[in-house]
């Protein structure tokens, strides 16, 4: 009896929310169709002002961290899946150097990457900390792509297109390799997306040694000449930035093209709620009066949200059944708090199964459907691409995505006593519709459409064109 209850708790939580892995992107500009500028964390307790010292040099007693370190700690393991049978010899190692190393009062910018290296241990992108408030950035907008590090918007010497070589005096290949020590992800897709952001922060930017004097070094390349710029942090200009996947304000909407025969719903946030249902509706309506043939769901500006936005959209289609996800989910006492039905130890488990399909609609779509994917793809729009891919319902277009198709998710969001950090920790590990397809480290797509230095010198979409091109062939 209690396998049953198990079973059906895993079924319903896996198709309820992972709603708040997108918190963390949010809060650092990396996901949506906000500023890429990083913002802070509204969690966190420290005032700032234009004037004010930054927030990560806040001085920490070692009685601090080590209270801080052991709700990390215990939280961690009492939550994460992967955390059953606890800690490994060799992460135990990690464990107890961090805690050597809180002999001495630290800044809390010192701290959290000492806690950081905790966190790191389970390659989780939803497990991870918030990041620090900030009162100065690197105003220089960035955006790394296949061929690099580009600058997105003209800021002194350097111009759309231009490849970074160097920040800081280090190269960008070597702070590579320790953005991937730094930044909780299951593909570099991740890293770098979120390092365009985090690279701009000065908490961030201090810990790596990339200031001297309130002012980065930066090295750039444009059609083979060198371009040198030493640039003072600043606060926020409040400026809009080019984003090279263009998205709405709002968290979803969409357009009608009768001259392609195509309509596109973009889902910047996925937001189970009233308003997005009466659009979806609104959305298949105009597709069915105005006789479209393509409909394609735009997911690149899109952390995640609440999973259940792929149901919805898809019950006004054709489509009779699909798999969905199938999960483990580990129960203890702060899931409990969340869901009080749940007991507060053990496990329960759900293989992907087929899901019947109820239509709300009496003339349902039976075109072809298209999803445009980035590495900004995270948690349930990575959910909803899935679906769409592993059902061979359609096809993905554009740029793998930034979390794993059978990936950690659903999450509990906390605050360390004393650092007042924010973090999150996720409390389920999801299976893909089709586990034949693993391992894999993201959501490939079916045609791809890489965005290049010369698209941002154009302002060119790059999805969208070979979205354009692609129902032109068909």
């Amino acid at each position: 009896m209690r396998n049953k209850f198990i079973r059906y708790i895993v079924a319903v939580i896996a198709v309820a929310a992972i709603a708040t892995a997108t918190v963390y992107m949010n809060r650092t500009g990396i996901s949506g169709p906000k500023s890429e500028q990083a913002n802070s964390f509204p969690g966190n307790k420290v005032a700032i002002s234009a004037h004010a010292p930054s927030p990560a040099m806040t001085e920490l007693s070692p009685e601090q961290m080590k209270e801080d370190l052991d709700k990390l700690v215990h939280t961690l393991v009492q939550m994460h899946p992967r955390l059953i049978n606890g800690w490994t010899n060799d992460e135990q190692s990690v464990i107890d150097t961090a805690y050597a190393n809180i002999k001495q009062s630290k800044t809390r910018g010192e701290f959290y990457f000492i806690a950081d290296t905790i966190v790191m241990l389970l390659h989780d992108g939803h497990t991870t900390l918030y990041p620090l408030p900030e009162v100065n950035i690197l105003d220089l907008p960035l955006f790394w792509s296949r061929e690099g590090l580009l600058v997105k918007d003209r800021r002194g010497a350097f111009q759309p297109g231009d490849r970074i070589t160097a920040i800081g005096g280090r190269s960008v290949k070597d702070l590579e390799e320790d953005l991937q020590q730094l930044i909780p992800a299951e593909n570099e897709n991740w890293v770098r997306t979120q390092a365009a952001s985090l690279l701009r922060s000065e908490w961030f930017l201090q810990h790596l040694g990339l200031v001297t004097e309130g002012t980065v070094l930066i090295n750039a390349t444009r059609a083979g000449h060198q371009i040198s710029e030493s640039i003072p942090l600043s606060s926020d200009s409040g400026q809009k930035e080019y984003n090279p996947y263009p998205a709405h304000s709002a968290a979803f909407t969409f357009e009608i093209k009768p001259e392609q025969s195509l309509g596109i719903f973009q889902i910047n946030d996925c937001v189970y709620s009233k308003d997005y249902k009466s659009m979806v509706k609104r959305f298949f309506d105009e597709v069915y009066i105005q006789g479209i043939s393509n409909i394609a769901v735009d997911l690149r500006n899109n952390g995640g949200g609440d999973s259940r936005v792929v149901e919805e959209f898809l019950a006004y289609t054709d489509v009779r059944s699909y798999r969905s996800f199938g999960g483990e989910l580990r129960f203890s006492p702060q899931v409990k708090q969340q869901f009080p039905d749940f007991p507060d130890d053990g496990t329960g488990r759900n293989e992907p199964a087929p899901v019947q399909n109820i239509r709300l609609t009496d003339h349902p779509f039976n075109g072809r459907i298209y999803v445009l994917t980035s590495p900004r793809t995270f948690s349930s729009a990575n959910w909803f691409a899935l679906i769409i891919q592993d059902n061979k319902l359609g096809q993905i277009i554009g740029e793998a995505s930034g979390n794993q198709p059978s990936a950690y998710g659903n999450v509990i969001g906390f605050q360390l006593p004393a650092s007042d950090i924010g973090f999150q920790v996720s409390f389920q590990k999801f299976t893909r519709p089709d586990p034949s397809r693993d391992p894999a480290t993201a959501v490939i797509p079916d045609i791809e459409a890489y965005t290049t230095a010369n698209d941002i010198i154009e302002r060119r979409d790059a999805q969208m064109e070979k979205l354009y091109e692609v129902i032109v062939k068909k």
